[in-house]
């Protein structure tokens, strides 16, 4: 579903290791326990797939910001991950990854993502100065002006994870938001560098 269920969990930069579990302990510091939420809207089926969390993800931050994510469940949890998708050799945010029990893998990379940033950020800026220039290619013509979707960009900053049901082309469920237990993981350090190339952008640029 497309609720928000409680409030955003928030991991201080003193955390490196990070668990999500399915237990009902209270939350705090590097552990935030899914099972103790409350939900007027759960179903059946969200019922089921959280009681088959147990011990969820172990989520570590290494440098100034990749992430590293290991399977401590005993069934597989599915993420999308832009890092994963180019590693795959994939379109971002076309892949739907499965992570095994006891797997532990990179799930993001700080660098690729400033990087991919600052090469849309770069595309919108070109694409507006040719749509400036008249002539066939200028305003009104073939050419009209691309602005530079913020949202998307915001989404190179998030990995999204679903416990126990994958979803996309091999499965039932078409999108995430069709899993019974999902999350996002909003990294910090990679959302400041992202409003530092926001700020080096002239203001028209930008498509909020």
């Amino acid at each position: 579903l497309d609720i928000q269920v409680g409030e955003m969990f928030k991991v201080q930069s003193s955390c490196p290791l990070v668990t999500v579990d399915g237990y009902v302990d209270p939350s705090g510091g590097d552990r935030f326990c899914l099972g103790q939420l409350s939900n007027v809207h759960r179903t059946a089926a969200s019922h089921r797939a959280r009681l088959h969390i147990g011990r969820g993800v172990l989520l570590e931050c290494r440098g100034e910001g990749d992430v590293w994510m290991r399977c401590l469940s005993d069934h597989s949890v599915f993420v999308q991950s832009l890092y994963l998708d180019r590693e795959a050799g994939r379109a971002p945010g076309d892949g739907v990854h499965k992570i095994y029990p006891g797997a532990y893998i990179k799930v993001f990379d700080l660098r690729q993502c400033h990087r991919q940033m600052q090469q849309q950020a770069a595309a919108a800026q070109a694409t507006t100065a040719v749509s400036a220039i008249p002539g066939p290619n200028g305003v009104g013509g073939i050419a009209p002006a691309v602005s530079l979707g913020v949202d998307d960009l915001r989404r190179l900053c998030i990995v999204r994870l679903s416990f126990v049901k994958g979803w996309g082309c091999d499965y039932p469920r078409q999108s995430i938001k069709d899993t019974p237990c999902w999350l996002e993981v909003h990294l910090h350090r990679a959302l400041q560098l992202l409003d530092q190339v926001l700020h080096t952008m002239p203001q028209q640029d930008q498509a909020l």
